[in-house]
């Protein structure tokens, strides 16, 4: 399973917006599905978090949505050059 602490910042790490973007950039394809996976499950437990008690840090939603769109933006480019 993909680690997703490669990607997002958290309050251990500070990861910059150029790294990620050049992490993704350099994926194959079933490594970025993989990293889509994980992040849809991260989402998904983090929405549940949510519901149930507050966050300890409510900006990670919002860093793995903007992950998943990268992620999908990257896949859909190489699906229309492929083409």
């Amino acid at each position: 399973m993909a680690d997703l602490n490669n990607y997002i910042s958290n309050a251990d790490s500070k990861v910059k917006l150029h790294e990620v973007r050049e992490n993704v950039r350099k994926a194959d394809v079933s490594e970025l599905n993989e990293l889509l996976k994980a992040c849809d499950r991260e989402l998904f437990d983090l929405r549940t978090q949510s519901v149930l008690e507050p966050l300890s840090n409510p900006m990670r939603v919002r860093h793995v949505r903007k992950l998943i769109a990268r992620i999908k933006t990257e896949l859909n480019a190489r699906e229309q050059k492929a083409a």
